[in-house]
């Protein structure tokens, strides 16, 4: 599980390894183990390239995150002269500890899971209309059934009426497009997400060749590698979803890139009213890749994949940084991010 904090009232965590007893203090965690998620994402691959695609954040960003965390704890990491990237010896030590957390974690939540209904609870999300019928209405039956005295409670809404219940706690997590400030928010991520533009052969200008379009059965299975841009769009009438939304946010940015003002025909709340619009032939759309698996495609449809850093994004859980993280909370959690989706 991603290391999101356990609780404020958590002094130490105490643990048998190995017939050693480990013994981390919580703020000596909290300063040296705080990115470890990155920084063994960064071992593993031997590559920051790599890594941050691996983790879908920009390379720039996982250097800077790394970076701060060398200078926190006083020391390098990672020797940056080599090709592919090695470990100091403080990296091989930092790496062996981080192996030793995991298998802790993994240990607890093997823990909490024999316990099985003994687990009582409540878990309050919230989630739009699309993502509580295609992502967690399985997933809620299925944890269910292994943990009847959990009470789970599902909020359908826009985003950001979610985000305010859950800046109150009246929420425990949200599943959103949107990887929020990590100062205040633990980002958890399920999967990652790819837009594409949606257009009927009617609305596509002539000088699209449709060669550059993806095959619709690639769609959530492969990693778009190349793309359209949209400055040919420009007289193409577009359907969006309203402002405070992710998509709606990245509509703007790459067409904002694309230096093109379309004509807006139409604005809606939900994916799920903006996709059946746009299959209708109303006006072009950007969707992304997930919903574009669930939602299906008419036979007609063209997708195209955009050539835009924005383009990549992803699927998340958010929760309220420094959180109580309960036992139903936190076997949810795991639960959600090992499902199928």
């Amino acid at each position: 599980m991603d290391n999101f904090d356990l609780g404020q009232n958590d002094k130490t965590l105490c643990s048998l390894y190995n017939g050693q007893r480990v013994l981390f203090y919580a703020t000596g965690v909290m300063r040296m183990f705080r990115y470890m998620d990155y920084i063994y994402s960064v071992y593993e691959e031997r590559s920051f390239s790599r890594a941050a695609q691996k983790l879908h954040i920009s390379q720039s960003s996982l250097s800077i995150t790394v970076r701060r965390a060398e200078k926190k704890i006083g020391t390098q990491i990672f020797n940056r002269s080599t090709m592919p990237i090695t470990l100091t010896d403080f990296g091989e030590k930092y790496i062996e500890a981080v192996k030793v957390i995991h298998t802790l974690q993994n240990d607890l939540d093997e823990y909490v899971l024999q316990l099985g209904s003994k687990i009582k609870g409540r878990v309050a999300i919230g989630a739009s209309s699309f993502f509580s019928t295609h992502l967690l209405s399985n997933a809620i039956l299925e944890f269910r059934r292994t943990y009847p005295d959990v009470r789970i409670e599902l909020f359908d809404n826009v985003m950001p009426i979610l985000e305010k219940r859950l800046d109150s706690s009246f929420i425990d997590l949200i599943i959103s497009n949107t990887k929020k400030d990590e100062q205040y928010y633990d980002n958890i991520l399920l999967f990652p997400d790819y837009l594409y533009l949606m257009i009927s052969p009617e609305l596509c200008p002539a000088n699209i060749s449709y060669k550059q379009r993806a095959e619709f059965k690639d769609i959530g299975k492969k990693v778009p590698t190349q793309g359209i841009t949209l400055e040919k769009f420009g007289n193409v009438p577009f359907l969006l979803l309203h402002t405070g939304n992710n998509l709606r946010y990245c509509a703007d940015m790459i067409m904002e890139e694309a230096k093109i003002h379309p004509p807006i025909v139409l604005e809606v709340d939900e994916t799920m009213t903006l996709y059946p619009m746009t299959k209708s032939g109303m006006g072009a759309a950007i969707v992304g890749s997930y919903v574009i698996s669930k939602l299906g495609a008419p036979s007609d449809a063209l997708f195209f994949p955009l050539k835009s850093k924005i383009a990549r994004r992803g699927t998340y859980i958010n929760i309220l940084k420094h959180k109580q993280i309960t036992p139903a909370l936190r076997l949810f959690v795991s639960y959600l991010k090992n499902a199928k989706h």
